[in-house]
């Protein structure tokens, strides 16, 4: 598996400790989180904070997308568009922002776990999250 891993361009992750803030964080909106996952078939890493839980989705920093969960309500960078009525300028800046925040803390340490029967990146990495939530309220 290593081996194939390495080739094929996923690293193996340590387990996430079930007893660690961000799997706490986790358990707190489960549900919530459950039903997101079950519905998106790209690759998930979750920024879990105390107020929110950020998603990358798909293969950060190259092609991705970005999701959040607030009070057990999904957002996304759509939604948020058309609430805000941004112009594609503004989502194209709020991306490359995000990515440039991801960029920035890619050696942060990474974690695995299991949500809604799949494998899923967490990053418990308190300064990519207070950098995704900089860019995203500072639109909101």
């Amino acid at each position: 598996m290593g081996f194939l891993s390495g080739i094929l361009g996923h690293k193996e992750l340590p387990p996430l400790d079930p007893q660690s803030p961000s799997a706490r964080r986790l358990e707190q909106n489960r549900a919530s989180v459950e039903a997101f996952a079950s519905k998106v078939k790209d690759r998930l890493e979750l920024v879990p904070t105390a107020d929110a839980i950020y998603v990358f989705i798909g293969k950060p920093p190259g092609t991705f997308g970005i999701a959040w969960i607030e009070n057990g309500e999904e957002h996304n960078l759509k939604t948020m568009m058309q609430k805000q009525n941004l112009s594609q300028q503004s989502a194209m800046s709020i991306s490359e922002a995000l990515r440039a925040a991801y960029e920035a803390h890619q050696s942060d340490p990474r974690y695995q776990t299991t949500v809604a029967g799949k494998a899923v990146t967490v990053t418990p990495s308190d300064g990519l999250a207070g950098q995704v939530r900089r860019i995203i309220h500072g639109v909101v």
